[in-house]
């Protein structure tokens, strides 16, 4: 048998916010309020590390992660009550680890690691709500480095990595549509076979805004993190790195903003002058977010 939650006590002041993070393992169902608004955000991938290569062989940088979906829900708290009782089981995705530096010559760099989905309650109960993560980038090849795709699972799909390839890395998708999602990674820069150093491309277009997170700068500029808010429509992904030629390390790529930003891309490198290609950067965390109305 499944009690209601407490019906007693002083009230507070409504409505209240909450934001679960992947810490939290349930949300308790408060005393009071009739409804509750609730946004499920899944994380970002990770963005891959750029290729080392040998003078006279191209090398790509690795791939910008996708951004985590979105859904959006009002639900029904004496509905939720007589479900889960006085608490519902949560899940807050932690966004996938960018690619590892490539330090071996001649070899293509790591991919990224896809994170976990976002899910507000249990798949078996009538209310149940899931947000998937962006896929991870893929590590940069003689020709390319594959864009993560945008989480698929929700009311929103999140929004694409960029490509890597052998030139200046590819802008992360941006974002077209209201309501609003977060972008997608930046691409590392790549290195033609002639071995030229470009930039990183910048993480994706806020919806309605400018490209506000830059790619790292040729000879191994480092991406800059993407934009983050206690919000599920205005963060970035990460900027991806640029490559070099140089002494060092190519460029990392940024880390995706919180909620859900992709992770930018690693820059690519050249064997023996470098010791390694940039690694990919981090996806931004999950989020759950709760407005409780009168």
């Amino acid at each position: 048998m499944i009690l209601p939650g407490p019906t007693s006590g002083t009230p507070p002041v409504l409505p209240t916010y909450t934001v679960l993070t992947p810490n939290d393992l349930f949300w308790e169902i408060p005393q009071f309020g009739t409804y509750a608004y609730v946004i499920c955000a899944g994380p970002g991938g990770g963005g891959g590390s750029g290729r080392k290569s040998v003078a006279g062989t191209a090398a790509a940088g690795g791939g910008g992660g996708g951004s985590g979906s979105v859904c959006r829900r009002w639900i029904n708290l004496a509905e939720l009550r007589r479900q889960y009782g006085t608490r519902v089981p949560v899940t807050v995705g932690a966004g996938g680890p960018g690619g590892a530096a490539q330090g071996t010559n001649s070899t293509n760099g790591n991919g990224g690691t896809t994170g976990t989905a976002t899910s507000f309650g249990v798949s078996t109960s009538g209310i149940f709500m899931t947000s998937t993560s962006g896929t991870a980038g893929g590590g940069g090849t003689t020709s390319t480095g594959t864009g993560g795709s945008g989480g698929s699972s929700g009311d929103q799909g999140g929004a694409n990595g960029g490509a890597g390839g052998t030139g200046a890395g590819a802008v992360g998708s941006p974002v077209s549509a209201s309501p609003a999602i977060a972008t997608g990674g930046g691409a590392g820069g790549g290195m033609p076979a002639t071995h030229a150093a470009n930039a990183g491309g910048a993480g994706g277009l806020r919806y309605g805004g400018s490209a506000i997170t830059l790619g790292g700068s040729a000879s191994g500029g480092r991406g800059d993190d993407g934009t983050s808010s206690n919000s599920d429509s205005i963060s970035t992904g990460g900027g991806g790195g640029g490559s070099t030629l140089s002494a060092g390390t190519g460029g990392d790529g940024g880390n995706g903003g919180y909620p859900s930003g992709g992770g930018g891309g690693g820059g690519a490198a050249e064997d023996t002058t470098s010791t390694a290609s940039g690694a990919g950067g981090k996806g931004g965390d999950g989020a759950i977010f709760i407005t409780v109305w009168p």
